[in-house]
């Protein structure tokens, strides 16, 4: 199954759309692909937290709060009055996990390899935006609604889990105080 997940990847970064139902994965898979994602942008957001272990928690509950809540505006935006709504959970994760190549910028953190990343990133938007609309056989300006709804709803979950973080004594203040103070000097 993972073959055909890789597949699909393929297929979607090449714009070729199967039917939406043809999107389903084993839990092993969609586990696989959260934990990658999630992974990756652990190194990112590292430095905000008390502890490695902490950073990729968090991140992926970020990842997963990300992937479940674009899933579901798309699939309450697309869906046309009288029909179901369409299953975006399987296509969502495979366009959401074509993120996975930018892990290189980790490891060559060039001006080259961020312009290739910074491509790679607007294409796969882009495809994943044309799937939408293929998939939920949506005009653009219902995918770039949805998009809409989906930035909103996904800025207050993460608000809402990094004020859980903060409770839980997660995020190293004192961190991110100095990134900023840096960030601040630097400009």
């Amino acid at each position: 199954m993972l073959y055909q997940f890789f597949k699909d990847m393929l297929d979607i970064v090449r714009l070729r759309f199967r039917a939406p139902e043809e999107y389903h994965y084993p839990l092993s898979v969609t586990l696989a692909a959260v934990l990658l994602l999630g992974l990756m942008n652990a190194a990112g957001v590292g430095v905000f937290f008390v502890s490695v272990p902490v950073a990729v928690a968090a991140a992926m509950l970020m990842t997963a709060a990300k992937w479940y809540v674009l899933s579901r505006v798309m699939r309450r935006v697309l869906k046309r009055k009288n029909e179901a709504a369409v299953p975006l959970w399987g296509f969502t994760l495979a366009s959401e996990a074509l993120a996975a190549p930018m892990l290189v910028l980790l490891y060559e953190p060039t001006q080259a390899v961020a312009l290739v990343c910074m491509f790679w990133q607007t294409w796969i938007f882009w495809t994943q935006f044309a799937g939408f609309m293929k998939l939920g056989r949506a005009s653009f300006g219902r995918v770039l609604l949805g998009y809409a709804v989906y930035v909103c709803a996904v800025v207050l979950v993460v608000f809402l889990l990094l004020m859980v973080f903060l409770q839980l004594g997660w995020l190293d203040i004192e961190g991110i105080r100095q990134q900023f103070e840096t960030m601040q000097n630097a400009g």
